[in-house]
């Protein structure tokens, strides 16, 4: 169920969940975001790979996730052991002119946002660490703006994290522009093509013609990249849609259906229900 947190970057271009709880199990699974994010850990054991390296979480853990980077995250979680958390999330491309006026933060901005990364992870950050005052001061001021103020202030948040991240020395500090761009894995250059597609009919010869290999070769390299089959990531984004927009829309929940790719309505709401473990109305309710 946890797969389905994030917020869709492209109608807000931010997210700032400050101190996230997670009691019940939580089963990780391969997948990406569309935006840049960063999770710094409060309480929670377990791992996390990325780029192909495998880093322990544990209290104290600073993460970094670039745009459609391939990770897996598993917690050891249980009423009495909590996995608790700090996410912030941005669409780069909406904030990157709040950079332009720092020019040595801007370069750097640029790099985390896409260049190979030598290490994405800080450890070892105690709860007075200057990141986590940092997430205190501006949730406690966070509520008190209108939006577009709102998103003013989340700017200031993002100047302030790439400046400590710079001091810290953090993902190699570009110099001279030496770094090479990052390249996609085959699984996030599919996941990538079907955030525009998702909620249409799905075409594999299409989307093996985008990805200029066959369509065979397709579902063979995202399962083995991924660890699940294409159809199941399609269903699971389209779930994930259909939870935001029943917590953000009055939509009804069939239009909802229609509106996510699923023209199966009773489908839909039992692939709902394996997913998120309660019914479409329930989640609803469960959330006003």
């Amino acid at each position: 169920m946890k797969f389905f947190e994030d917020v869709e970057l492209q109608k807000i271009p931010y997210r700032f969940s400050y101190r996230k709880i997670t009691t019940e199990d939580y089963k990780g699974f391969y997948h990406c975001h569309q935006g840049m994010e960063f999770l710094y850990v409060l309480q929670g054991t377990g791992q996390i790979v990325v780029n192909r390296k495998v880093y322990l979480i544990q209290p104290g853990t600073f993460l970094y996730l670039q745009p459609y980077q391939l990770h897996h995250i598993q917690v050891d979680v249980h009423p009495d052991a909590p996995y608790e958390r700090t996410i912030i999330a941005l669409e780069p491309s909406i904030f990157e002119h709040y950079f332009a006026a720092f020019p040595q933060l801007n370069d750097y901005f640029q790099h985390l946002w896409k260049n190979e990364l030598e290490d994405q992870v800080l450890q070892q950050m105690d709860n007075m660490s200057f990141i986590n005052q940092l997430f205190q001061h501006h949730h406690t001021v966070f509520s008190s703006y209108q939006h577009d103020a709102k998103q003013q202030n989340f700017a200031l948040l993002m100047l302030q994290v790439f400046q400590f991240l710079y001091a810290k020395g953090f993902g190699d500090p570009i110099e001279n522009g030496l770094h090479p761009q990052r390249q996609l894995h085959y699984s996030e250059k599919i996941m990538n093509w079907l955030e525009g597609h998702y909620s249409e009919e799905i075409s594999l010869d299409k989307l093996a013609e985008h990805m200029h290999i066959s369509k065979y070769y397709v579902s063979r390299i995202f399962k083995q990249e991924t660890g699940s089959t294409l159809m199941e990531y399609i269903l699971a984004r389209r779930i994930k849609q259909a939870c935001l927009l029943l917590n953000t829309s009055n939509k009804g929940i069939e239009q909802i259906s229609i509106e996510v790719g699923m023209n199966n309505f009773p489908y839909f709401c039992q692939a709902f229900k394996k997913l998120v473990g309660t019914t479409p109305m329930k989640y609803r309710k469960k959330l006003r």
